[in-house]
């Protein structure tokens, strides 16, 4: 990038104009970087094909984002499911577990499941991340990780108001994730649909989960001996 248009960034970051317009380029360049990701991979993939599809110089992108890497998590996370899961549970750490966990399992289906651009976009990230040891881990690191760790603390804090029993949060979040993109995987890259609509899909997903988490309520005499007949 020229010195001129560097100190032009610089400026223009200074006003509320310059910060809007500057969120605008990273929009933009997260964009580019989302269709060639999708169609080349993170190996294939060069910044020069990303600025070309952005519409900007290829030195531009360092200004954003440093090294590709970067470039490539910020996509993955801005494109994911994982940045509204971190949203849902700062707005829903005190809701009741079936509705967090209705509302979770809905957004990724629809954020995943109902959209093909999406789905086109698992494919690419599960392969990449078969393909490439670098990728897994970036993707396992900065991805999963803080999605399950936003599962794990609304989990840890209903453990302590006792809405659900004393389950491990890591153990649990990891559990509940692992339902909601199985069925993602099963139903859109095997190609093996649920039997029914996704709506109750997702209800007897949430269903089940919940009665293995959920703290029951003790039945009356349930800890007394049996009595003599």
């Amino acid at each position: 990038m020229s010195r001129g248009g560097r100190t032009q960034e610089r400026r223009a970051g200074g006003t509320g104009r310059g910060r809007k317009a500057s969120g605008d380029r990273r929009e933009q360049i997260l964009e580019a970087a989302f269709r060639v990701f999708s169609r080349k991979g993170f190996t294939g993939a060069t910044n020069r094909e990303i600025a070309e599809a952005a519409g900007i110089t290829p030195g531009l992108i360092y200004w954003y984002f440093p090294t590709k890497e970067a470039l490539f998590l910020e996509t993955v996370y801005a494109k994911s499911p994982v940045l509204a899961v971190v949203r849902l549970t700062d707005e829903l750490l005190e809701a009741p577990p079936r509705a967090f966990f209705s509302r979770v399992a809905s957004m990724i289906f629809e954020h995943i499941y109902e959209q093909p651009r999406m789905i086109a976009t698992l494919r690419f990230l599960l392969a990449e991340a078969l393909r490439t040891p670098a990728v897994r881990r970036l993707f396992r690191e900065h991805a999963l990780r803080r999605g399950l760790e936003a599962l794990a603390r609304y989990i840890a804090h209903q453990v302590e108001r006792g809405t659900l029993r004393p389950v491990d949060p890591q153990m649990a979040g990891r559990l509940f994730l692992g339902m909601v993109m199985s069925q993602v995987l099963l139903g859109r890259l095997l190609e093996f649909p649920p039997p029914g609509p996704t709506r109750v899909l997702v209800d007897e997903l949430v269903e089940t989960y919940l009665r293995g988490v959920l703290r029951m309520p003790e039945r009356p005499g349930a800890g007394g001996g049996r009595g003599s007949s």
